[in-house]
């Protein structure tokens, strides 16, 4: 755990309050930058919770346990609606708007999933319930360029998980979060500039208690250093210990240790939607906020995916169930978005929606992108999409891969596969390891199952005219040992029309027979 290290106290007079243990490895070495936290404060996180985003036309409040407003959403404040207001004023003003009782269940569950998400940006989150997130952003400096360009990657990422958040950066844990809570967005880098930036806040930023507050203000306490300015045995005798420790740890005086918060094994989010809907619009803009956050999730864990499952409840029915597979392991949340519009196009519901979820298992290991000598990729991005993209509109059956076989006869000669289980040269080898030797003659793309017979006359092929023999014949005489053994001649043949075929001649005819002719391929 990171611990702040002890500072000066001129602001404050008394007894001074023991140092707190340097962190590790700063002992004795004032090259050595302590802890930098970021606080990421979410304030729309009860309404977010329940799937309304910012910016939405709809007019939902949620109601606490008191029967008053906690929150309300962009529409509801236009037309009056303010936190605090009790439900019947504010229905009054929004009669048709929607009540949502609060859950902080769910608003627990959204904070860890979000926390999960942040992991992409540090090894070290801690939950600050109800409403924030602290991140040790110290050792990320490097790989993101500095404070600010990190800052900025964080806030674009956060958009698209569908929250709205502000972030506040400090020394200690506790002065990043009083300081995201007041909207102080300049960061604090130096231990020694806490004290004054801190000192401008009221002390409604601390979450003290309602009767801690009331005290302060009869006092005539108006901000923190106000606060600082009281002698510390008065302080802890009239106001307690325990706002006295916290402006302590706020400080870096006394050491604040957070838990870290773990990984889940893998990813399981849903969003339960403030009313039952079959807008596929809408249920699109709350699938592409869980999968923003399961991209976070995966870049924290390093791993890809290859299956993502989504699950519709609906009211007295059975939940319903889309499926989308990637063509190879990605993490891309824009990736799945696009998937997951295509599969909902084809996907008919059989009722409104009332939640939405969504499930990952994380698999293969993320691995460095590979790049040709002169930048080019040798295994294209752009392909696997398109074939992630054709099978989410017709089907996984309709899209597949083919690739070489150890076989000389030409219907044995190739099987399906998955379209990213690797290149052509790389699956063109046997069971047993040993390269196929790929045919030299001309082969064509187009095989038919089964080989057409053909009418002859005089011993030469027709179709659609006498073909003209231009290459060949190549003889093919193997498998006599798996009892489908076959011995043909082939040629390839041009039509009057000016079409190539590939059309072979069987060789095992009886003694009174005429050899038959079969239409085997035809070329592109």
């Amino acid at each position: 755990m990171s611990r702040a290290s002890a500072q000066a106290r001129p602001e404050i007079s008394g007894p001074p309050a023991a140092p707190s243990a340097a962190p590790a490895g700063r002992a004795g070495r004032g090259d050595v930058a302590g802890p930098l936290w970021l606080c990421l404060g979410l304030p729309r996180l009860p309404l977010e919770a329940r799937g309304i985003w910012a910016g939405e036309d709809r007019q939902c409040v949620v109601i606490g346990s008191d029967g008053r407003v906690v929150q309300a959403s962009d529409a509801a404040v236009l037309a009056g609606v303010a936190p605090g207001l009790p439900l019947n004023a504010a229905l009054a003003l929004c009669p048709g708007m929607v009540a949502l009782a609060r859950d902080e269940a769910v608003e627990a569950a959204a904070l860890a999933r979000l926390a999960a998400w942040a992991g992409a940006f540090t090894s070290m989150v801690s939950l600050a319930p109800p409403a924030a997130l602290l991140l040790e952003v110290r050792g990320s400096l490097r790989l993101f360029g500095g404070l600010a360009p990190l800052r900025e990657r964080l806030r674009c990422a956060l958009a698209r998980t569908g929250h709205a958040g502000r972030d506040a950066v400090a020394p200690t844990p506790l002065a990043a979060l009083w300081l995201a809570r007041a909207g102080e967005l300049d960061a604090v880098v130096e231990p020694a500039s806490l004290a004054g930036r801190l000192g401008r806040l009221r002390p409604v930023v601390t979450a003290w208690p309602k009767a801690t507050l009331e005290k302060l203000q009869s006092l005539g306490v108006e901000t923190l250093a106000d606060c600082l300015r009281l002698p510390r045995d008065g302080f802890a005798r009239r106001i307690g210990r325990g706002p006295l420790a916290d402006l302590d740890r706020a400080l870096g005086r006394l050491a604040d240790p957070r838990p870290a918060f773990r990984l889940p094994p893998r990813y399981h989010a849903e969003i339960e939607l403030p009313a039952e809907t079959d807008d596929t619009a809408r249920l699109a803009r709350v699938a592409e906020g869980l999968f923003a956050a399961l991209e976070g999730f995966l870049r924290a864990r390093q791993r890809a995916v290859t299956r993502i499952v989504v699950r519709f409840r609906h009211l007295g029915r059975a939940p319903s169930t889309l499926g989308i597979g990637l063509a190879a392991p990605g993490l891309e949340a824009a990736r799945f978005t696009a998937l997951f519009i295509a599969r909902l196009e084809r996907l008919v519901l059989p009722a409104p929606v009332i939640s939405l979820s969504v499930e990952a298992e994380p698999g293969e290991a993320l691995v460095p992108a590979r790049a040709g000598l002169f930048g080019d990729e040798p295994d294209s991005a752009a392909g696997l999409q398109l074939v992630e993209r054709l099978r989410a509109r017709l089907g996984r059956a309709a899209v597949q891969g083919l690739a070489l076989g150890d076989d000389h006869r030409p219907e044995a000669a190739w099987a399906v596969r998955e379209p990213a289980t690797g290149s052509w040269q790389a699956s063109a080898s046997g069971a047993r390891g040993e390269a196929v030797v790929l045919p030299q003659a001309p082969r064509p793309h187009w095989l038919l199952d089964p080989p057409r017979r053909l009418r002859s006359r005089g011993g030469r092929p027709w179709h659609e005219g006498e073909l003209v023999l231009e290459r060949g014949p190549e003889r093919i005489e193997t498998g006599w040992w798996d009892g489908q053994g076959i011995a043909r001649d082939y040629w390839v043949a041009r039509t009057p029309a000016g079409a190539r075929l590939w059309v072979y001649r069987e060789r095992q005819a009886a003694a009174d027979a005429r050899p038959q002719w079969f239409l085997h391929g035809v070329f592109g």
